[in-house]
């Protein structure tokens, strides 16, 4: 396996998401934000803003290097438009509002540039463009989101990684761009400086770079990135693989299949947290015993039954998630959407049963803004459902490609694969 070689770089930037995702990219910076004046220039070109922006910081950041700084200086700046207008960050209530109004129901454009400079001077200047569809929004769904307080320190008056992630149809572009870094741009242009030598793209990498995104999304919605459980999906994973990632600090894995987790937890030994994230059948339950830490795809009375059968066995509560199919797919296990009260209930009754929580695979669309009103509706499910006697604080949702959308809604678990190990086996 290769790993990168990185130079530390000057952050000129106090952005919180910005600092977590080259974290997770394994990046190591000195922040220093600069103060500009951030003004634009009558008639300018929304991007040629942008990219003045990103040029000016870095280059008022270069003027203060010493000799003990680190060599290369990053800057980046966000700004949304629409009809060729810019809109920055709003000065009040109102001008949220007005701001949200306009992008209601339509398209606008979010460009993120960057700049990159060293004691030579200027090197990089480029901007990354990502279209953004905006649903229909109502008076009353403006209203609320604003007294979140989210919209006030955010070009546009949105975060996507917030709240406002539910007013969002679909994006062209990338989904960085948005939140405020083109990672893959910056990484990229970082190598051909020579700041970056030898990007990875192992388990190691890839690991860093998940944890890094999920800690991002995490300060995005206001909340501790440790709330979070990161569970590797090492479904048709070689053994290899496994004993790499766990090498590297992930230890909660997740099996799909009984059988092969079997097999995988006898070669591994210890020191893994198993999760069976599969869908069970009843004929299997047996085989779970005490290395199991949690089952997520509870979906019936009969299956939970069996389960506390084996639980006894084992001298044990079994924690496990009551599994939700949203979209009614027959293809999926889970259990309706209408008959999750008296599953939870059900399952609650059972003395060798400790139900933690829910757990939802949505329909698959062609991204999170499809997939972020499921989240939502599961939270909300899980809060009609929690008593004082049955929190249920787990929420099990999200996978490689949605992950981030999850956090926004309240995941504590997210379930992520192919970002981590690359394709099955």
């Amino acid at each position: 396996m290769h790993h990168a070689q990185f130079a530390q770089i000057l952050l000129a930037s106090g952005s919180p998401r910005r600092r977590a995702m080259l974290e997770g990219a394994g990046i190591s910076y000195v922040v220093r934000p600069q103060d500009i004046d951030e003004t634009p220039v009558t008639g300018e070109d929304p991007e040629a803003y942008a990219l003045r922006m990103a040029k000016q910081k870095a280059l008022l950041a270069l003027g203060t290097l010493s000799e003990d700084d680190p060599p290369f200086v990053l800057a980046s700046d966000t700004v949304v438009t629409l009809d060729g207008n810019i809109l920055g960050k709003p000065k009040d209530a109102d001008d949220a509002a007005h701001m949200l109004r306009l992008l209601s129901g339509r398209a606008h454009s979010v460009i993120t540039s960057f700049a990159i400079a060293s004691r030579e001077g200027l090197l990089r200047l480029q901007a990354s463009h990502t279209v953004v569809h905006f649903r229909q929004l109502s008076e009353d769904e403006i209203a609320a989101y604003i007294a979140t307080g989210e919209p006030m320190d955010k070009a546009g008056a949105y975060g996507i990684q917030g709240a406002a992630g539910l007013f969002v149809q679909k994006i062209e572009g990338s989904y960085d761009t948005v939140v405020g870094l083109p990672l893959c741009d910056v990484c990229s242009a970082l190598t051909e400086v020579g700041a970056l030598q030898g990007f990875p793209y192992g388990i190691a990498a890839r690991l860093r770079m998940v944890q890094g995104r999920i800690k991002a999304a995490a300060v995005a919605a206001g909340r501790d990135p440790r709330e979070i459980t990161l569970i590797g999906v090492s479904k048709l994973q070689p053994i290899e693989a496994l004993r790499e990632a766990v090498a590297c600090g992930l230890c909660n894995l997740g099996e799909n299949y009984v059988q092969e987790w079997r097999d995988k937890a006898f070669l591994m030994g210890p020191g893994v947290v198993w999760h069976l994230i599969g869908g069970l059948q009843r004929n299997k339950a047996k085989y779970i015993d005490a290395r199991v830490a949690l089952v997520h795809s509870v979906d019936s009375l009969s299956l939970g039954e069996a389960l506390a059968k084996a639980a006894r066995t084992s001298g044990r509560r079994l924690p496990i998630l009551a599994q939700i199919n949203q979209g009614a797919e027959s293809t999926k296990s889970g259990v309706l959407v209408e008959d999750a009260a008296a599953l939870v209930q059900g399952l609650a009754q059972m003395e060798d049963l400790d139900l933690r929580g829910l757990m939802t695979l949505p329909p698959p669309g062609a991204g999170a803004a499809d997939t972020r009103p499921y989240f939502a509706a599961l939270r909300k499910l899980r809060d009609e459902l929690a008593t004082p006697d049955l929190p249920l604080p787990e929420l099990s949702m999200g996978m490689s490609a949605d992950y981030e959308a999850a956090i926004a809604e309240g995941a504590t678990m997210v379930r992520v694969g192919s970002s981590i190990f690359g394709p099955r086996h």
